[in-house]
């Protein structure tokens, strides 16, 4: 029996290896993680305090553009600007270093510097081109993180202040709260607050001003260690008020300037004394110098008589030129100078002329000479007089004119006792 056989059917074995060049593939997403790790943790561990603080108005703060500073030296700067969830605040966030962390307190106060430019002050006005500057004052309080900032300059540090009240007469323009008070040119204090008041029974308006006044800064001399500040302060201005020191309002620079409380000597300012009031012992006042009191000087100034006299004297001038009596004078003595001249003319030293023509001559001379006088004499009448006349050129033609007259009635006069001369010349001539 034939055994049916099939042949045996190979079967083909994979032979499995273990391929090592795929491994260097997950490098690079390995590194790449660990990059953004390290960035991640530099980034933490050079993050410094975040500090909020709400402001009224933005007024040009940017992220990463405003820089926060502290005794003028940069420690942190605005990392986002919001808006607050009223909507009538803005809320930047404050990147701060964190050496700056034991001057965030409740007392500290953040300023926002550079919101208003002003010639004054000229070191405000890169801001335009910078933008604000927020200003770090620290102060004493516990520990916080959001504060409420205040648009303005930072208020210089006084070692004691002393509040006083000076009151100036009319409403002024307003005076920034925190503006410096100057005594002499020297800083000795500071404007607290402005308000407007009115007297009732006289309806009086005035702007009363508390400053408050440092007595460290004015350096009081025989100060003994038990006196009180108040009391000090209070004999000194007492003596000094005295001796006409007075309160007024300045600006720097004139007219542009911001208007400031200057403390001034000032001369024949008349008897005063440091008024106790209600509240704030009161400093007197006087009106501000300088080109403001110029301006107020020439508003006082009487501009419509001065306007009237002008046009009165304008009038009088007008009269007078337009006179026809000054004018038939002056053509009378053209006329009779011009036959004059031709009559010496056709005279000669051989033809004499006739003695009826001399008589008439010199009368024509005295009638001409007449003339001009009652000319210069109604000129005058019109013009008020002539010690009064305003214009020197009209009292010099009036004098010119006087003179004329009388010269001519002298040639006539002489014509008259020698008529030869009209042959044989002036006598020395």
């Amino acid at each position: 029996m034939a055994e049916d056989t099939e042949p045996e059917r190979r079967r083909t074995l994979a032979d499995k290896r273990k391929r090592r060049a795929l491994g260097w593939i997950w490098a690079v997403p390995i590194a790449a993680l660990g990059i953004v790790i390290w960035l991640l943790l530099r980034s933490l561990s050079h993050r410094g305090i975040d500090v909020t603080v709400v402001f009224e108005n933005a007024a040009g703060m940017s992220a990463n553009s405003t820089k926060v500073t502290y005794r003028g030296l940069n420690v942190g700067t605005v990392s986002s600007v919001a808006l607050a969830d009223d909507g009538a605040h803005i809320v930047p966030h404050l990147d701060l270093n964190n050496d700056m962390e034991r001057f965030l307190t409740t007392g500290a106060r953040f300023y926002l510097q550079g919101v208003q430019p002003s010639f004054s002050d000229p070191e405000s006005l890169k801001s335009i081109v910078s933008g604000p500057t927020i200003v770090l004052v620290p102060g004493p309080g516990a520990p916080a993180r959001q504060f409420r900032g205040t648009p303005g300059e930072p208020p210089e540090p006084f070692a004691v202040k002393v509040p006083y009240l000076v009151r100036f007469q009319g409403a002024v323009r307003d005076i920034p709260v925190g503006s410096s008070v100057t005594l002499l040119g020297f800083t000795v204090g500071e404007v607290r607050s402005v308000s407007l008041s009115v007297d009732a029974r006289t309806g009086q308006l005035s702007t009363p001003v508390v400053v408050s006044l440092d007595p460290t800064r004015v350096h009081i001399r025989d100060l003994r260690a038990h006196d009180s500040w108040v009391g000090v302060m209070n004999q000194t201005l007492d003596k000094l008020v005295q001796h006409g020191l007075r309160a007024r309002l300045t600006q720097t620079p004139p007219l542009i300037g911001r208007p400031q409380v200057m403390l001034d000597l000032v001369a024949d300012s008349g008897s005063a004394q440091l008024t106790r009031g209600a509240d704030y012992p009161e400093i007197p006042t006087v009106e501000g110098g300088g080109l403001q009191g110029l301006t107020r000087k020439l508003g006082q100034l009487p501009v419509k008589e001065i306007g009237d006299n002008v046009r009165e004297i304008t009038t009088r001038l007008k009269t007078l030129t337009s006179s026809p009596q000054l004018d038939d004078a002056v053509q009378q003595l053209d006329r009779t100078l011009r036959e004059l001249q031709s009559t010496v003319h056709a005279a000669g030293p051989q033809v004499a002329p006739t003695i009826a023509s001399i008589h008439d001559t010199v009368d024509s001379l005295r009638k001409t000479a007449g003339d001009i006088d009652a000319t210069a004499a109604a000129a005058k009448r019109t013009m008020g007089g002539a010690a009064a006349s305003p214009d020197g050129n009209v009292q010099q033609a009036l004098r010119e004119l006087t003179e004329a007259a009388r010269a001519i009635r002298a040639l006539a006069d002489y014509i008259d006792q020698h008529p030869e001369s009209f042959i044989r010349g002036r006598e020395g001539s």
